[in-house]
């Protein structure tokens, strides 16, 4: 039958919107149609098909059409517009679930890296109806956002605060709503504003717990864990930091998830656990089984980066981190910092970012090498490179597919891709139906992809030039738009979107 089936198959040319007149003859069978099919608005012929969902991994012909994927052919397609990718891999866009861009600077890095998609969970945004609106009605990648839980508490308890930093940009990490606990009322204003912003779409909700420590107490931990429960929404946190290695972080919001059913993200793992990795995903394997739905992330960087006036850096944090002051840079120029500097800084820029050197490799290949860890950039906020960041937003999948997959093998391609795209899209999917068609390679998924080079793809960037964009990506197509073409971005396309709960 699967040798009949496939001689009946119809291969019509499409090369334009007029209509065709199929027929095929099987044995002594006629099957006739007449219909008016339409052109394939590109197609991407030739090239190496990896969908980590099918276990697809062969030699693919594409046909777009309207921003989807409508045909997938071991056969080269015809059209107008036709892209011999021969030699190159065609994966999905990358979807990366921990990013801070807040403006096309970033936007563009990350574009240029093969993500298709950037979303704010960590901290989130608020109000979600105006983020992004920054972004215009043309921004270059898909993008969202969770509810953030900090930027409401600012609205509550400091919102001249939360007013300075919509007008400035500049966050002052040390002010009373990162540091001050909230009463019974205004925790209960927190949780409507919450409910509110869920309602509205927000991708869950983001939580900042290791930025104000001494400000959140059990019973408003609960309460952004048990909206999440009703909402049916992972809370995506960063825990808080005990001393490298130390997991009480990670076992109270697995204990606060489970108690109440929620679901839990856990950002940068390897920057929150340290040395302690495997202790760490153990405790997440452990809880897995028990049915505790938590996921968690890491990224190939071995810098950390907060602001100077960030909770942290008021305890001990050359102890937490096992480093000193002469491992920590000032980002925006690269310098290293001494005692004297660090603390003119802290009192004179408590906006500016740092990079703190306390990451070992060897803790980022242990946590890449287990199942279902994914991967996201943490890339800063930018919005000029006149100021430098960490190079995450830059070069966070070329890493990852140069350096663990072709250099050291850690990872096969697909495996690599998959964490990449495959398993955040999932991550999302059960509360935001968009995410559905995205991270696959399949008829009806959303034409967001990335095409590159598996022996060339590289990333460029570093800590003293971390815009430099990465070597090896041959396009990237965003909602079935050209995006990016030989490593530089295409003038004048946006095709991204905005992306809610409500967003189908």
């Amino acid at each position: 039958m699967r040798f009949l089936a496939s001689l009946i198959t119809l291969r019509c040319a499409l090369t334009s919107v007029t209509a065709k007149v199929c027929v095929a003859a099987v044995l002594f069978s006629v099957a006739a149609c007449d219909r008016e099919t339409p052109a394939y608005d590109v197609v991407i012929n030739n090239g190496r098909v990896i969908d980590p969902e099918s276990q697809l991994d062969a030699v693919r012909s594409l046909g777009i059409r309207s921003g989807k994927i409508i045909s997938i052919s071991k056969a080269p397609l015809v059209s107008e517009t036709a892209i011999d990718a021969s030699g190159l891999v065609i994966s999905p866009g990358f979807i990366n679930l921990h990013s801070h861009s807040v403006a096309a600077p970033g936007y563009r890095l990350e574009l240029l890296d093969g993500v298709t998609t950037v979303l704010e969970l960590e901290a989130g945004g608020f109000p979600i109806d105006r983020f992004g609106q920054q972004l215009g009605a043309a921004p270059l990648t898909h993008f969202g956002a969770s509810v953030g839980h900090a930027w409401i508490r600012m609205q509550v308890i400091d919102p001249q605060s939360l007013a300075a930093l919509a007008t400035t940009g500049k966050l002052d990490m040390s002010g009373a709503a990162f540091t001050q606990q909230a009463s019974a009322a205004q925790q209960q204003q927190i949780r409507m504003l919450l409910e509110r912003e869920l309602a509205a779409g927000g991708l869950g909700i983001g939580f900042l717990l290791d930025y104000m420590t001494r400000a959140v107490d059990d019973a408003e931990r609960d309460m952004i864990f048990s909206v999440a429960a009703e909402y049916g929404v992972p809370v995506f946190v960063h825990v808080r930091r005990g001393i490298d290695g130390d997991s009480r972080g990670l076992d109270e919001v697995i204990t606060a998830a489970e108690r109440v059913g929620a679901a839990v993200h856990i950002c940068h793992l390897n920057a929150s656990a340290m040395s302690g990795v495997d202790i760490w995903l153990d405790k997440i394997d452990a809880a897995r089984a028990r049915g505790v739905d938590v996921s968690t992330e890491m990224f190939p960087w071995t810098s950390g980066s907060a602001a100077i006036s960030s909770d942290v850096f008021s305890r001990n944090w050359r102890q937490i981190f096992a480093i000193d002051y002469a491992d920590v840079q000032w980002a925006e120029t690269g310098e290293w910092l001494t005692e004297e500097t660090f603390g003119l800084y802290r009192e004179t820029r408590p906006d500016g970012q740092t990079m703190h050197h306390y990451i070992r490799e060897d803790w980022n290949r242990r946590a890449i090498q287990r199942p279902h860890v994914m991967v996201a950039s943490d890339a800063m906020p930018l919005t000029s490179y006149e100021r430098k960041v960490v190079p995450n937003a830059a070069g966070t999948s070329t890493r990852i597919l140069g350096q663990y997959v072709r250099d050291e093998k850690l990872l096969s391609l697909s495996d690599a891709i998959a964490r990449l795209s495959l398993y955040p899209a999932r991550r999302m999917e059960s509360f935001a139906p968009a995410f559905a068609k995205k991270g696959r390679i399949k008829v009806g998924a959303d034409a967001d992809l990335v095409i590159f080079d598996p022996e060339t793809v590289t990333t460029e960037a570093s800590y003293l030039d971390p815009f430099k964009t990465p070597s090896g990506v041959h396009s990237v197509w965003v909602a079935g738009q050209l995006s990016v073409q030989d490593g530089r971005l295409v003038e004048h396309v946006g095709a991204g979107k905005k992306i809610t709960s409500l967003t189908h």
